[in-house]
Parts: C-alpha cells; sequence; structure tokens
C-alpha cells in the first residue's frame, strides 16, 4: 500500500480497522514525512501493546484453570464475597463457572475497578457465564452464627444457585464453605484466577444494589454511599438514630454504649435456632437474645393461626436452602408464612422486610415442599405474620398473600 497517496483522515480511518493493519504496514507509517501520520502510528502501537498486555494478564489468570481443564474437568466455579466487613448489610457471595476459552477484558479484583467498570463487567460475566448464582447471609444471620460463618453459608447458598454441579471450587481466601463439591483455597484469588475476578465482581455489584435499596428504606443512615461500612457519616447516624433491622449488633460500634438487651430492636424467626451445620445460638449474648425473642413472635404467629382456623402441618421446614416459618392449610389453600418479629418501632411495615431475594427464597422452599407432600386441591399462598413485643400484649398483623412468586 502506499500511504503517502492517504490523506491523515484516510489513515485514521484506516486504523479504525485494526485487523487490516500489519507490522509492514506500521512501518510504513512510523517513516512519513508527515507528523500526525506518525503520531497515528504511535498511537496504535500504544494501543497494541496495552491490549498484548491485557491479554497476557488474563492469560496468567487462567492458569489456574487451565491446569484443571487439563485434568479432564470442565465445570470449574469461582467463589468470592463482599462485605465481610460493614456494620450493616448482608454478606454476599457468587459463584462463576467460565466457558474454557473465556478471556474477559479488564476482569480483576473487585476491589480495583471503579463502580462503573463493575457495573459493566457484571453484564459481561453474566452474559458469557457457562452459569451463575447469588448466595448471601443476613445480618441476623451473622450475628448468630459470626461473619465467617456466615460468609461460608453465603458461599454455599451461592453454589447451590449454580444450577449445575461444579467439579471444581475454586474460593478466594484461605478457607472453603464446606459445599459438597471439591474445593480449594487460593490466596488473593481475586486477583490470580479469572473465575474468582468474576465472582468477586458479582458479589460486589450485587451487595452494593441491595445497600442502595436500603437507603430508600433508611436515608438517615446514608447507605448508599458507604454501603453500610464504619465510616464517620455513618456512625454519627448510629449516634443519633441507633441500629435498624439490617445493623450486625454483634459488631463493634453498632450497639451504643449502654444498650440494654431488652431495648434490642429487631429479630426475626430463627428456624429452631441452629443455622445449617446445626449450631445453636450461646445463652447471655446477643445472637441468644434475637432468636429468644423470635421464637416468641412464632409462637404468637402460630397461636393466632389456630385461633382463626388454620392447621399448623409444618414450623421451621427447612429445604432449598432457606426456610420457611410456618406451613398451614385452610379448606382451600396451602399458606407458606414468614414471621417478622419486632421489639420497636420505626422499621417500616412488615411485608417490606420480605425483600425480593427473601422471596424468591421462600418460593423454593415452597417447591421444595410441594415435590414431598402434594397437596391436590390447595392453592399455595404465601402470607406474612407481623408480632411487635412492647410493654403489653404483643401487636399482630396478618397479611395475607402478603407476595405472589412464581412456584
Amino acid at each position: 500500500m502506499d500511504v503517502s497517496s492517504l490523506t491523515i483522515s484516510q489513515v485514521r480511518d484506516l486504523l479504525r480497522r485494526p485487523e487490516d493493519i500489519d507490522a509492514i504496514l506500521l512501518d510504513l507509517l512510523d517513516a512519513d514525512p508527515r507528523a500526525g501520520v506518525r503520531r497515528l502510528a504511535l498511537t496504535e502501537r500504544r494501543r497494541r501493546k496495552s491490549v498484548a498486555t491485557e491479554r497476557a494478564r488474563l492469560e496468567k489468570m487462567r492458569v489456574l484453570e487451565e491446569q484443571l481443564y487439563q485434568r479432564g474437568l470442565c465445570r470449574i466455579a469461582g467463589v468470592d464475597e463482599a462485605g465481610r466487613g460493614p456494620l450493616a448489610g448482608p454478606v454476599v457471595a457468587a459463584a462463576v463457572i467460565l466457558p474454557r476459552e473465556a478471556l474477559i477484558s479488564g476482569l480483576n479484583d473487585s476491589k480495583v475497578l471503579t463502580p462503573e467498570k463493575r457495573s459493566n463487567l457484571y453484564e459481561r460475566i453474566t452474559e458469557t457465564a457457562v452459569a451463575h448464582g447469588i448466595g448471601e447471609a443476613s445480618a441476623l444471620e451473622i450475628d448468630r452464627i459470626n461473619i465467617l460463618q456466615a460468609t461460608y453459608l453465603a458461599m454455599r447458598r451461592a453454589i447451590e444457585r449454580l444450577g449445575v454441579p461444579p467439579e471444581r471450587v475454586l474460593v478466594d481466601g484461605t478457607g472453603v464453605p464446606g459445599s459438597p463439591f471439591p474445593e480449594s483455597a487460593v490466596i488473593d484469588g481475586d486477583a490470580a484466577s479469572q473465575s474468582i475476578a468474576a465472582a468477586s465482581i458479582l458479589a460486589k455489584v450485587t451487595r452494593d444494589r441491595q445497600m442502595a435499596a436500603f437507603h430508600n428504606e433508611f436515608p438517615e443512615y446514608g447507605f448508599a454511599d458507604h454501603k453500610g461500612y464504619g465510616s464517620a457519616r455513618h456512625r454519627k447516624a448510629l449516634r443519633a438514630h441507633g441500629p435498624c433491622r439490617i445493623h450486625r449488633l454483634s459488631f463493634r460500634g453498632v450497639r451504643p454504649a449502654g444498650h440494654s438487651d431488652s431495648a434490642l430492636p429487631l429479630a426475626e424467626t430463627t428456624g429452631g435456632g441452629a443455622d445449617e451445620d446445626g449450631r445453636a445460638p450461646r445463652a447471655g449474648n446477643v445472637q441468644s437474645l434475637l432468636f429468644r425473642t423470635g421464637k416468641r413472635g412464632e409462637n404468637a404467629a402460630a397461636a393466632l393461626l389456630a385461633r382463626t382456623g388454620f392447621r399448623i402441618l409444618r414450623r421451621n421446614f427447612r429445604a432449598a436452602g432457606g426456610e420457611v416459618d410456618l406451613i398451614a392449610s385452610t379448606a382451600h389453600d396451602l399458606v407458606f408464612i414468614e414471621v417478622k418479629t419486632s421489639a420497636a418501632k420505626g422499621f417500616g411495615p412488615p411485608e417490606t422486610r420480605v425483600t425480593p431475594e427473601k422471596q424468591r427464597q421462600i418460593a423454593r422452599v415452597a417447591r421444595a415442599y410441594l415435590q414431598r407432600h402434594p397437596a391436590p386441591g390447595l392453592a399455595p399462598r404465601f402470607d406474612v405474620i407481623a408480632v411487635h413485643f412492647g410493654s403489653g400484649p404483643p401487636r399482630i398483623r396478618h397479611l395475607q398473600a402478603a407476595f405472589r412468586p412464581e412456584i
């Protein structure tokens, strides 16, 4: 090609099609007497170097997975979490299985990416992934079983929601969650493994979006800005307003000085007091108080149902990585009931505390129950019972058909 016959604008258009440019043509552009053409050639060389560097970085992040592929494994899941350190909100985990050939430009540890880049990568990851799953553990669960065990619980839930069984699970950090699948801990895995990095982005973006939604419910805390971490603004709001229902009451700095156990604001039913590994809350601490308050609420809800003609079929039915507090029946309906128990004002209507994610979880448990216990002739229904304990008798509100998930 005779580049001397091309205008600078034509050279620029040519370089917009890098697949048409070879090394010989770049050399010709470098030797062109026009400074503008030489600058365009230099820009293209820099672009190519950047692309090559990025590809080399991504290839390095595939080494661990490639070793497993060469051993005959196909479905390799990367797992990471977001939200171990905040004072409020859930801890969220993600599991991601990528195709073997995947090279997602820009993929990196979520902590080194801007929110805009994370959001863009989130879309690309979910479009590219063979499978992905999100799991979380609530602030209440964190208080019950501690943040480490809650993180592992969220990871197990994420792996379960992949929809396909992984042949190997790669977990960021020094420990593994104890899923039913072969697991390996990878130190600094979000920088060393492409699938773990993908999981870190999905977990971070999911949790950030949840905290933005919580900001709409509790704007006084500023969750949209700090995502529940212990910023100066957040700590000031805690001193002014006390904790809300998504605060981790067992974390230092959340409970105000002199805040007695009897004034703790919120408890939910806790599935009989044991987590998925069978550990019960220890007496005398915050977790034990939440457990007792939640059980009182559940008992009050069950008594109300019995008085109003419901037949209690099951309590604390666990399946599919979740739990339904109460299952009852009427002449026409099979009713799955979520119980919300509070001990202070200011937490909003109970139906707003059954998040869309919680609704989906309850629907999964309902499907599992119906598979084991078919109920022909009964229509599934999803209720919420709110129980508030104050100075007098408990106030109970029964919301029938509070939400309608697909089952």
